[in-house]
């Protein structure tokens, strides 16, 4: 090993957030990131209740809905609205849990190895995702066809399936961070920093398993309550307007037909997302189990709530541009990941927008104590922006709430929390790199200037 390579590789393990306790020391935890962590894991169920508060009892409208909790009081706002359970709501998730759990292990589908570990591993991950979405749509479609099931039982339900994904949720929080006190799965890969409400936030275990396929990361974050439930919420509130209106909107179908293209394109590339920030480096605790199975279900599919009790019509030329929006973010968002994808995959030896890839070579260490080396990606889109795929999520993201036209604040929160997320994303991706990869990042930055906007962010 020459010497310039002997100083890269030392840069990296000091800088490492996975070696020892660095990641402890790296964040800096402190009083206020505890408090930080309290806050989130408390106020986010109440934020998805007061959405379905605003949706059930205030037509959508969320500054009706402010205006009732400042004048009657936030406890008593919440005590006498809160979601109630029903056996209906309970029976129909348990077999909702038990169909993805059957699919999950059952179905067909190509293995893959993932990125490698901060342990040093790489793991293997069966990708069924596309087949396990094709046969719950399948499964609804010929229920609803021969009155086995309501179409729109979702939506009439929304409100006791609130209640028990909330449950479901705080029990599975519960149970994995006590695993991962007492039970880890790998101790190179068990990060426990002794601040109670952030180990609970963050998680203990970053990948957690049964066994070499079971993992409760892909299964919370792509099947249970997140990316593959969407559509089916999506279509429950299609069903939903149809019922309660006696017509289905065209903007509706627009909605429907962008968010499932979206989850599509997901599981055509499910193993992407194993090589983003969520996949390779957070832990397994509140962030992904409640963001995933709690959050997202009702805070990603606000448009199809909202057009349930408002059946919005644009103009035709209002819906071409909202089409057009979306599929240009999607484009900047698809082509972003294809190309640090291929590059990586043919370490660097490809060619992007006509000409050859160009990239830094970054060292780091993995906690095995192995010098490895990751390519990042200096031309096509990242070129030009840091988190050019970033971007490309927001704008489409944006176009599925602008197809509702200006209906308040409601149908806009995915738009306004993914922009927040994403701008997020783009200070704790970069420190976790920064730290990863030491003079090797600071060079990439020096490279490529912008995160996400060329010229202006």
């Amino acid at each position: 090993m020459d010497t310039k390579k002997t100083r890269s590789s030392s840069s990296a393990r000091k800088s490492s957030p996975h070696n020892g306790d660095a990641k402890h020391h790296h964040l800096k935890l402190s009083w206020f990131t505890e408090i930080i962590s309290f806050v989130l894991c408390t106020t986010s169920p109440l934020v998805v209740i007061y959405y379905w508060i605003a949706y059930h009892y205030f037509d959508t409208s969320i500054v009706t809905a402010a205006r009732a909790a400042y004048s009657e009081g936030p406890v008593q706002f919440f005590a006498i609205r809160l979601p109630r359970s029903s056996l209906n709501a309970i029976l129909g998730y348990t077999t909702w849990l038990a169909i993805q759990a059957i699919l999950y292990v059952y179905l067909p589908g190509s293995k893959a190895l993932g990125p490698i570990t901060p342990a040093g591993r790489r793991l293997e991950y069966k990708l069924n995702g596309l087949a396990a979405w094709g046969a719950t749509i399948a499964l609804w479609a010929v229920g609803s066809s021969f009155g086995i099931i309501d179409p729109a039982w979702i939506a009439k339900n929304w409100g006791g399936l609130i209640w028990t994904t909330n449950v479901f949720c705080v029990i599975a929080v519960a149970l994995f961070h006590i695993k991962a006190q007492i039970l880890p799965d790998n101790e190179a890969e068990t990060f426990i920093t002794g601040s109670f409400w952030y180990d609970i936030f963050e998680g203990g275990e970053l990948h957690p398993r049964i066994g070499k396929m079971w993992d409760w990361r892909q299964f919370f974050s792509t099947r249970t309550g997140g990316i593959l439930a969407w559509t089916l919420i999506d279509l429950s509130f299609a069903a939903y307007q149809y019922q309660y209106h006696g017509f289905l909107t065209k903007t509706m179908v627009a909605v429907v037909i962008m968010r499932g293209w979206v989850v599509v394109d997901f599981f055509v590339n499910e193993l992407w997302f194993f090589h983003t920030l969520d996949g390779m480096y957070e832990s397994f605790g509140f962030y992904n189990i409640y963001g995933f199975s709690g959050m997202m279900p009702v805070l990603w599919t606000v448009q199809t709530q909202y057009l349930a009790k408002h059946p919005e019509e644009l103009s035709n030329i209002g819906l071409t541009s909202v089409i057009l929006l979306f599929f240009v973010g999607w484009l900047i968002r698809f082509f972003a990941d294809y190309q640090r994808m291929k590059f990586r995959q043919t370490g660097g030896e490809c060619r992007i927008w006509g000409k050859k890839a160009e990239g830094i070579r970054a060292l780091y260490q993995t906690a095995d104590g192995k010098a490895r080396h990751s390519m990042l990606l200096c031309s096509g889109w990242w070129g030009l922006a840091r988190h050019a795929n970033y971007t490309g999520s927001v704008l489409y993201s944006l176009a599925i709430s602008a197809a509702c036209g200006w209906g308040g604040i409601f149908p806009y929160t995915e738009a306004i929390l993914v922009a927040g997320i994403e701008i997020h994303r783009c200070h704790r991706d970069e420190a976790k790199c920064a730290a990863k990869y030491g003079k090797d990042w600071d060079e990439y930055c020096r490279r490529v200037r912008w995160r996400m906007i060329p010229g202006i962010y």
